[in-house]
């Protein structure tokens, strides 16, 4: 647990806005005896922070990771034995419903896991357990959402992961068990590398099934793409934290 509180608190701390706010800070105190330096903070604050916000940079960060096909002829791949959906987050007491469900961003990946289900048959598991608070494990929320809402059942559970790794690792497990080892794995398009490299090294053969994709901004916007929205903020920050998480996994694992 201290070690996953530690790894989400230094990435959270890096990714913008947090990291702009960092530099911002470590530049007050130097502004007199280093003007330069503080000069410098404030200007990769602010401009990384305003290239990061625009449509155009994000989409530039997320390109390097959505590199992995669509599933566009439909499945057509000989040998796979099941659909592995990940988590991807969790709405806290949503007023609602009257508890917990699952993000707009697991949402996403719950409603193509469902789509390739009826196209192929093939049998779902989804992959999310509790990071911080004994909750209804993620994994149990979303299989009420892919039975309740969108009618498709659910055979695997896997609900103690707390991060991608885990995710393979708790997971594997269950599919050997079941004589699977190759399986189409939904998560987002940027979350895809980090994905499969989990899944192949823990034994597991798994095809991208990406979803959630940050399109190229239309050229019909012109110079509305280069002005800063939040949406775009938040697109750079998950696709910095995918480049932080592929670097990490390389280490620690």
């Amino acid at each position: 647990m201290v070690e996953i509180f530690s790894v989400k608190l230094l990435s959270t701390l890096l990714l913008p806005p947090a990291i702009n706010l960092v530099l911002l800070a470590i530049a007050w105190p130097f502004r007199r005896r280093l003007p330069r330096l503080a000069a410098g903070c404030v200007f990769i604050a602010l401009g990384s922070l305003y290239v990061l916000s625009t449509p155009m940079g994000a989409y530039g960060l997320s390109r390097g990771l959505q590199h992995s096909p669509t599933l566009a002829s439909g499945l057509g791949q000989e040998g796979v034995g099941a659909i592995v959906v990940l988590g991807g987050g969790r709405y806290r007491n949503a007023p609602e419903y009257g508890e917990d469900t699952v993000s707009k961003r697991a949402l996403v990946r719950l409603r193509y896991g469902a789509r390739l289900h009826r196209q192929s048959g093939l049998p779902l598991l989804v992959s999310g357990g509790n990071v911080y608070e004994q909750r209804l494990p993620e994994a149990e929320l979303m299989a009420r959402v892919l039975v309740e809402d969108f009618g498709v059942p659910v055979r695997w559970r896997e609900s103690g992961s707390r991060n991608t790794w885990e995710n393979a690792q708790l997971s594997a497990p269950l599919l050997l068990a079941a004589g699977i080892n190759r399986v189409l794995l939904v998560t987002h398009a940027s979350h895809t590398p980090r994905s499969l490299d989990a899944f192949r090294r823990n034994g597991i053969d798994a095809i991208a099934a990406p979803t959630g994709f940050f399109s190229r901004p239309s050229s019909s916007r012109g110079v509305l793409n280069w002005v800063p929205r939040a949406g775009a903020l938040h697109a750079s920050s998950s696709a910095l934290h995918e480049y932080l998480g592929l670097l990490w996994y390389q280490l620690r694992y």
